[in-house]
């Protein structure tokens, strides 16, 4: 076996051995990328709009959803800044307009006030995606490091959707 290749496998037997997995690492000093958008994770969700299921939105089960209305948001909160560096949506299979006047709009803010637009094909604004992904069930953007603690996400064009999770990954 390679050196390289006898390093990778020992640490992920490290990992394995003290109860750690390759996404998410308990190692002291050792950083990996984590999903801060999970309710476990003290994150919450907000909606006016079918308000009781805005958690099922990170709740980390792909068998639960929110479902939007147009016009409607749902805010994440994750309860303090995080340096978030990707963010995943993922939806039930539909086709969601793109251009200057999108059918889902996603938002980041660090103060709740004051949002700016992730530049996904499907989505206009100013925060521009390093690698994107769209299909017709997930979006994902990864991008430069941002301050956020809120994502809004806004289903419009009297579009509505069943959103099943978010993934948003910062650096731990």
């Amino acid at each position: 076996m390679k050196p390289a290749l006898s390093l990778i496998a020992a640490s992920v037997f490290l990992l394995s051995a003290c109860g750690g997995s390759s996404s998410e690492s308990s190692i002291p000093g050792l950083k990996s990328d984590t999903n801060v958008a999970l309710l476990s994770r003290g994150a919450s969700a907000s909606s006016s709009h079918n308000s009781s299921d805005a958690k099922n939105l990170i709740d980390g089960n792909n068998n639960t959803s929110w479902t939007s209305a147009s016009g409607q948001k749902i805010v994440v909160d994750f309860g303090r800044i995080e340096k978030i560096k990707s963010i995943k949506l993922t939806r039930q299979a539909a086709s969601a307009a793109i251009g200057s006047s999108p059918d889902i709009l996603i938002e980041l803010s660090a103060n709740g006030s004051s949002y700016t637009a992730s530049n996904l094909s499907v989505f206009s604004g100013g925060i521009a995606c390093t690698s994107q992904t769209v299909t017709t069930t997930t979006m994902s953007c990864t991008m430069a490091e941002r301050d956020t603690r809120y994502i809004r996400i806004t289903s419009q064009n009297g579009k509505a959707y069943d959103f099943i999770e978010l993934e948003a990954l910062a650096t731990k």
